[in-house]
């Protein structure tokens, strides 16, 4: 188990050193200086979140929150950072798919 627990802080580091991350974390900082900023970009995600879980019609529901949040959405830093963010969401995504791909759990239902 160790060499498992190893590679895992190996793979953090990797992750935590990466372009991605880094400007994640850059862009994460400059918003605690702006707490207004946050606060629409965490109803925002909140937004997006609702829509997606809500189950009712995604285009109606898409429209509706671009247009409403359009404003913040073409704020540089905001954009930015929800951009850096996706990618970091998507860069552990692909981890955990490769993981889940090659690691085989028998799990009855």
């Amino acid at each position: 188990m160790d060499s498992v627990k190893e590679k895992a802080e190996e793979l953090i580091q990797a992750l935590e050193q990466s372009e991605d991350y880094i400007r994640y974390r850059s862009l994460e900082n400059r918003l605690k200086e702006m707490p207004e900023l946050r606060q629409k970009i965490n109803e925002y995600r909140r937004k997006v979140y609702e829509m997606q879980t809500s189950g009712r019609d995604l285009y109606d529901e898409t429209d509706y929150v671009i247009n409403e949040y359009s404003p913040l959405l073409r704020n540089e830093i905001a954009a930015d950072y929800l951009d850096a963010e996706s990618a970091v969401c998507r860069m552990v995504q692909r981890v955990m798919n490769a993981i889940n791909r090659e690691v085989h759990v028998e799990i009855p239902m």
